[in-house]
């Protein structure tokens, strides 16, 4: 009878391993995962912008402190729907109304392990990284935000929404 129960007692633990693992293939690095955030990134299309602000944060005794705060248009691009890395194109601006042009760079978007990383062209601009399966980034339709990090002391927290800017030959290097 004891040895039925600790056989029990090992398949009962064993179901629960393998129905844990299970329900966390959505939380794992993979190809499926990658195309998925792809997709929504790019809204099930080679191309997609989005729009919103930036704001720079830089950590202080443990807690994060707002810095500059720029109005940015974004811009994925990928080969094809299947394609899991691209490039792109970031303005800046002063504010919503986009009257004050500040900067621009092109970037490449790629995934590296479980996180979506930019490296920017613009001379001077550090690359940005985030985990793109955990609340560091969000896309919930029309919406994109979460936060990019620099480095562990320096983070940008973004708030973006679709967008259908199509201005972008008029700010070229």
């Amino acid at each position: 009878m004891k040895k039925l129960f600790v056989f029990l007692t090992v398949m009962v633990a064993m179901a629960m391993v393998v129905v844990s693992c299970r329900s966390d293939d959505d939380d794992t690095d993979s190809t499926e995962n990658r195309l998925k955030f792809a997709n929504a990134l790019t809204r099930n299309s080679t191309s997609a912008t989005w729009e919103g602000y930036d704001k720079a944060q830089r950590k202080e005794f443990g807690n994060w402190v707002d810095e500059r705060q720029s109005y940015v248009v974004i811009r994925f691009d990928r080969a094809s729907t299947s394609a899991t890395n691209g490039t792109g194109l970031l303005l800046t601006f002063e504010n919503a109304f986009k009257d004050t042009f500040k900067e621009r760079s092109e970037f490449m978007w790629y995934f590296d392990d479980d996180m979506l990383k930019i490296d920017y062209r613009h001379q001077g601009w550090t690359p940005v990284y985030a985990e793109y399966r955990t609340n560091e980034l969000t896309i919930n339709g029309d919406t994109f935000s979460g936060f990019w990090f620099e480095k562990t002391s320096v983070r940008y927290k973004f708030s973006y929404t679709k967008s259908d800017f199509n201005k972008w030959d008029d700010y070229k290097d």
